[in-house]
Parts: structure tokens; C-alpha cells; sequence
């Protein structure tokens, strides 16, 4: 059930000598960023970790001693991001034969019995985003022991398949574990002596440093790190996961969508994970308590139903999409979900739980052909709660598109501080034939530090058609991400036969003091595409202002429209874009339109142009995108305050709007070199 073996891995186009544009041609260099042969960086991981087994494996037979692993070293360096001695729970790492467990004596360790959720149990760590998602993969025990695919039990060696910030990793482990003074595991652990769940979290905590980078995070996360599918998190609360924070009006919740979504997650058999009180909701601990809920946990989602009960009319519609005999339009249905607790016996104790008087004869009969019966389950931590009560308690679902057959393609790349197309990453798309696509663009994570040096950058990936040809255009807007302060965003979209060009955006790191520092320095980016079909991807040459058409079609396509005054339309992109978008439109064949910018009262925003005032002249027959605010700290909140103010004008000098601006009468600020490729004025077309 993992993703196709045949993923693919573009590099990076190669290093340049300059930071910027500034001594470059018009636009980039085509045959410079032909892609290369796509399996390459995938052959060459995997090649490299069969030489490390292989090494491992010689070097344990010719000592006659278990593997140790000394690039993750049992010691406070691999615990703790300071490396030292702290006085924590962990004093001592064992082997496995080393470990005390206080039941299943007799039961030799292994790494898997048959894994199930309720066989995981979390330690001191704070890492529940983890374990979470290890409970839901677990309801496919298949897709469990798909991440260990390598062991050698007699030498305590073992190598698993991760994905890192988009990237696919196989990572080798020693089996000695943190433990306490007494020999009991302080970490997570495994009931029935099985090592599955201290192995994955070791090799995980290895990828970012050590045990303490594993603390806080979210369960999406960990589906993404476990199984390299897209992954999306679906808000349940108005204005919440995806929502635009303060900077934007709150958005509604459309319910009927969002079970619609869930319907048709869960008929494509996607894992599912419903995280409970968490997020930005106020949680009533002892409300939750009273219900048989843990806040700040994550469900696995087993089954998501509609049954229709009135009088003698039954009738239960699936997610599958079948319905028992009877008149389904007779009464409203009911909308359940069938959640399982994975830490077991704390169970929901409010409507349609066990032994609740909803069950009636009827509804029981609806659900009976295909559904346990409700009480059957109780002891495992399973039980159904009506979509209402979800969205009451519940703060978002993860899905996991994890599918079979279908085709992956990864493209590594940076994000520049700056309107650089030497630097910039495009896709140019093939589809030989309609398929469906996730698109998905990953940037580096934060764990690899205590207090990380840099702060996430807001992403976006827009797709566009365009036309075969020496250089890639932008067309119409065919799909596009929310724009957000996270560690990854997606996209999913139908393709019809044809060429697409793919461009991904961050803009929050932008006069930073990036640009002057070496490339090397510069953030980079993993963008994945999972595919039903096959599909053709190269880099393509990008003209200089590549970025202005990107921005200008999708302000466009999604932004709000006003009228300024006659011939001048001014466009602003808000919704779902974590700050803010301005671009005017001049249709005047004559004149230009001086507009003044002014967002200074705006809060937790930076602007591409350096400055939160702006003053630009508009050609005739000319778009310019005025201004890119961008949330800055994705943790807090941000606001937005914006006045534009235009005239019309017979020349393109601002005279008395900007009376010292020799050098560069149409803008204020000037608009440097770096910046062009952006905010330059565009020939309406």
C-alpha cells in the first residue's frame, strides 16, 4: 500500500557563481536548467545505504560483535540538542534482550506481532504527533512494516524508509534504546515485546538530531514522514487550519464540503486522523473529560457512514456509496464517524456511543450488513460519534492519500530571496493523457536545532497551462495552494491532456539580508508530484518576469476586483494567502495611473518591495503588482491595513508625489534590479 518504487528525484539546477541577476542575461538559461536523468538521486541513496548494510553486516561478522551506531551514539548528544548530561529520565541505553518489561516475560522480542494501535505506548517524550500517526498507519499493518525494510535481529541492525522534507531517506539504526535506571524503556514503546514503534522513532529522531527534537508537532506530519503520500489537513473550525489568521475576514465553514471530502477520503480507502482540542480551540478539560475525550490527541478515522432511520424505512449509505433497501429521501440521514481511541479503554460517552438510546432496532439494522455492531468494539477504544459532536470537539481531520499504482515524481529546488529565474523552480508538465495529480511542495524543517535560525517561509504552488515552446508561459490558472506558514502545502487538481507549467513561491524571506549571503545559505525545497498516470517533467527556460505573470494570472483568477476609477481596475488577493496582494490594472491607451501603497499600519508583515509605503507609476496598457505582504511568524497572529490612493497623469514622472526621485522617477522605493522580475510593470496581453 506505500507508494510506487518508481519515485523519482530531480536535483537542484547547479550552483551559480552570482547572487543575484544583476550580470545576467535577460531570463534563464535554458540548456542550464535541463533536467537530468530523474532516478539518479533516488539510485544513489539507495545505493549507498545497500553498501552501509552491506559494510554493517561485514563489520558484525568480523567482530563477533552487535552493531553500534556511531554517527547517533548512545549518549546525551543523541537525547538532548545541547548534548549534554541532563537530568532526564533516560540514564542508561539497552538492547533489547537488556529491557525489563513488567508483563509477556516469556514472549522473545521481535519487531513486529502483528501491529496494532493499541499496541503503542508513549513515553516521557512529547512527541504524540508522531505516535498518532504511527496508530493510524497501524489500522494497515501492511504499511507498517512497509517503513522497516531492512533487519538483522542478531546484530541489533536495522534500516527504514523515511521521508524527510519531501525526501525520501532510508535510515540505519543500532537497537540500543534510552532507558532508565531500572531498565524500563523511557521513550515509546510496543506492547507484546515488539520493537516496531522504538525503532521508528529512533531512526526519526536520528533525521533531526536527537530525541529532544521530536517534541511538539502535529499528526500530519508524521502520516507525510511515515509514508511520503500527500497529506492535507481538513479544518473543522471556521477560520481554522488553512484559514488566513487575523489578516483576513474569518472564513465559514461549509460543512456540507467538508463532509463531502470525508465521504470521498474515505471511498479511496485514505488514511484518516481526527485530532482532538487542538489547534486554536478552547478546550474545557473537564467537558472533555466528562465525554471520555482526550484533548490534544489524534483518533484514527475507521469509517465515515450517513444512515437514514424512519419508521420502517432503513437505510445506510457508506462511504462506498451503497445503500440498503429503502427510502433514503424519508428522513434527513444521520452522519456518523467511527473513531478509534489508540491509547484503548477511554472512550466517547456522549450520543450514539455504546449503549446510547439512538441504537435504535432500526439504525442498528442499517449499519449491521457491513458495520460491527456498536458494542462490539468498546474495549478497544472504538466507538461512533455523530459529525456534529466532531465538529464540536474536534479541531481537524488528516487524510493520507496513501494509493497503489500511481506515479511519484520529486523535483529539489531553492526558494530565493528575490525575483531571481536563474534561481527560481518551474515545472513544465507533460500529460500525455487526463490524470489526476497532488502537488505538493515541501521546505526544510525546523528540528534540527533548539531555536531554529530560520524562521518557516510562506509557500504556495500555483499550476498553469502553457504551451510547448523554447520558454516556459504563463497561462490560464489551473490550480493553486493556499499560500501558508507551514512545512508543506498541496494542491490536487484533474489534468487534461496538454503542458502545464508548475511555480512555487515564498516571499517572507525576502530583504532579509538572504539575497547578499551565499546560495548555498538560501532555503531550499522539495516539490512532489504523485500522479495516476504517468506524466513528463523537465525545467523549463523561464523569461525574466516569470514571477509577475505567475502573480498577476493568479490575482486575477482569485482576487478580489474594484473598480478605482475609469479604465483602472485594482485587484487584492487575500483569502487563504497569509497576507496580502495588490495589483492595478491600467486600460487607459494614453495615460498613466500614479498609485500611493500605503500599509504601514499593518502588523507580523513584511513586503517584497522593502517598505510598507509605496509610490509607482502604471503605463499605459500595463499590470503592475504593487506589493506582496507576507506573514512573517506563522505562529502569531498578523493584520492587514491598506489605503491606495491614484490619479490619473499624462507622463510617468511622479513629480510632486515624489519630487527627489531623479534617479528613478516611476518608483518609490526604486525597484532594484533583483526586484523587477516582480514588480516591474507587464504589457497587458
Amino acid at each position: 500500500m506505500c507508494q510506487s518504487p518508481k519515485a523519482r528525484l530531480l536535483p537542484a539546477a547547479p550552483d551559480q557563481p552570482t547572487l543575484d541577476d544583476e550580470d545576467s542575461p535577460e531570463g534563464s538559461d535554458g540548456e542550464r536548467q535541463e533536467s537530468t536523468p530523474m532516478e539518479i538521486l533516488r539510485l544513489s541513496e539507495e545505493s549507498h545505504a545497500w553498501t552501509q548494510w552491506q559494510e554493517v553486516l561485514a563489520q558484525c561478522a568480523s567482530t563477533g560483535e552487535p552493531y553500534v551506531d556511531s554517527s547517533f551514539p548512545a549518549s546525551p548528544r543523541s537525547l538532548y540538542y545541547s548534548g549534554g548530561a541532563e537530568t532526564g529520565a533516560a540514564t542508561r541505553w539497552l538492547r533489547p534482550h537488556q529491557i525489563h518489561v513488567e508483563t509477556d516475560h516469556r514472549l522473545p522480542w521481535v519487531v513486529f506481532r502483528d501491529p496494532r494501535p493499541s499496541d503503542i505506548s508513549q513515553g516521557v517524550l512529547g512527541n504524540c504527533w508522531l505516535l498518532s500517526a504511527l496508530a493510524v498507519l497501524a489500522e494497515r499493518s501492511s504499511l507498517v512494516r512497509g517503513v522497516v525494510v531492512r533487519g538483522e535481529p542478531s546484530v541489533g541492525a536495522y534500516q527504514l524508509r523515511l521521508c524527510k522534507d519531501g525526501r525520501w531517506l532510508t535510515v540505519t539504526v543500532d537497537d540500543l534504546l534510552p532507558a532508565n535506571k531500572k531498565g524500563h524503556l523511557v521513550y515509546s514503546q510496543a506492547k507484546r515485546k515488539q520493537l516496531w514503534v522504538p525503532l521508528i522513532e529512533k531512526a526519526v529522531a536520528k533525521l533531526h538530531g536527537c530525541y529532544e527534537a521530536l517534541v511538539s508537532g502535529r499528526a500530519i506530519e508524521g502520516l507525510c514522514t511515515l509514508t511520503g503520500a500527500p497529506c492535507e489537513s481538513v479544518s473543522l473550525q471556521a477560520g481554522g487550519a488553512g484559514g488566513a489568521g487575523g489578516g483576513a475576514p474569518l472564513e465559514q465553514l461549509d460543512r456540507d464540503l467538508v463532509w463531502a471530502q470525508l465521504l470521498s477520503s474515505r471511498q479511496a480507502c485514505f488514511l484518516m486522523g481526527a485530532s482532538c482540542g487542538g489547534g486554536n480551540m478552547k478546550v474545557d478539560e473537564e467537558e472533555y473529560q466528562r465525554l471520555g475525550l482526550r484533548p490534544r490527541h489524534a483518533y484514527s478515522v475507521l469509517d465515515v457512514v450517513e444512515v437514514c432511520t424512519s419508521g420502517n424505512n432503513t437505510a445506510s449509505v457508506s462511504a462506498g456509496g451503497s445503500s440498503s433497501a429503502g427510502n433514503i429521501a424519508a428522513s434527513a440521514p444521520t452522519r456518523l464517524l467511527r473513531l478509534r481511541n489508540p491509547w484503548g479503554h477511554y472512550t466517547w460517552r456522549g450520543a450514539w456511543a455504546a449503549g446510547c438510546a439512538r441504537w435504535t432496532p432500526a439504525a442498528r439494522d442499517a449499519l449491521r450488513a457491513s458495520k460491527p455492531a456498536p458494542h462490539i468494539d468498546r474495549d478497544q477504544g472504538v466507538f461512533w460519534i455523530s459529525f456534529d459532536d466532531v465538529l464540536k470537539y474536534f479541531d481537524c481531520i488528516d487524510i493520507c492519500k496513501v494509493r497503489v499504482g500511481w506515479h511519484e515524481v520529486r523535483l529539489a529546488g531553492i526558494l530565493p530571496p528575490m525575483s531571481s529565474t536563474r534561481h527560481l523552480t518551474c515545472l513544465l508538465l507533460t500529460a500525455n493523457q487526463p490524470t489526476e495529480v497532488d502537488f505538493t511542495l515541501f521546505q526544510e524543517g525546523q528540528r534540527n536545532s533548539a531555536k531554529s535560525q530560520r524562521s518557516q517561509l510562506d509557500l504556495c504552488v500555483v499550476v498553469f497551462r502553457t504551451k510547448s515552446g523554447p520558454s516556459a508561459q504563463v497561462g490560464k490558472l489551473v490550480a493553486h495552494s493556499k499560500r501558508q506558514v507551514r512545512g508543506f502545502v498541496g494542491c490536487h487538481k484533474m489534468l487534461e491532456k496538454g503542458f502545464y507549467l508548475v511555480v512555487c513561491l515564498a516571499f517572507n524571506h525576502w530583504h532579509t539580508g538572504l539575497e547578499l549571503a551565499a546560495r548555498s545559505s538560501w532555503p531550499r525545497h522539495v516539490l512532489a508530484a504523485h500522479s495516476s498516470k504517468p506524466l513528463a517533467v523537465e525545467r523549463p527556460a523561464l523569461h525574466a518576469h516569470i514571477l509577475a505573470d505567475a502573480i498577476i494570472g493568479l490575482t486575477l483568477a482569485r482576487g478580489q476586483r474594484h473598480e478605482g476609477r475609469q479604465g483602472m481596475t485594482a485587484y487584492y488577493l487575500t483569502k487563504g494567502w497569509a497576507g496580502l496582494v495588490v495589483m492595478v490594472e491600467n486600460r487607459h491607451t494614453d495615460k498613466w495611473i500614479h498609485v500611493k501603497c500605503d500599509c504601514q499600519e499593518s502588523y507580523n508583515v513584511v513586503s517584497t518591495r522593502g517598505e510598507l509605503k509605496t509610490i509607482d507609476s502604471v503605463p499605459p496598457l500595463h499590470r503592475q503588482v504593487i506589493i506582496v505582504l507576507t506573514q512573517l511568524e506563522g505562529s502569531g497572529g498578523f493584520s492587514i491595513a491598506h489605503r491606495l490612493t491614484h490619479r490619473l497623469a499624462a507622463g510617468a514622472r511622479l513629480q510632486d508625489w515624489a519630487p527627489h526621485a531623479d534617479g528613478e522617477p516611476r518608483h518609490r522605493p526604486p525597484l532594484a534590479r533583483r526586484l523587477c522580475g516582480l514588480h516591474q510593470p507587464r504589457l497587458i496581453t
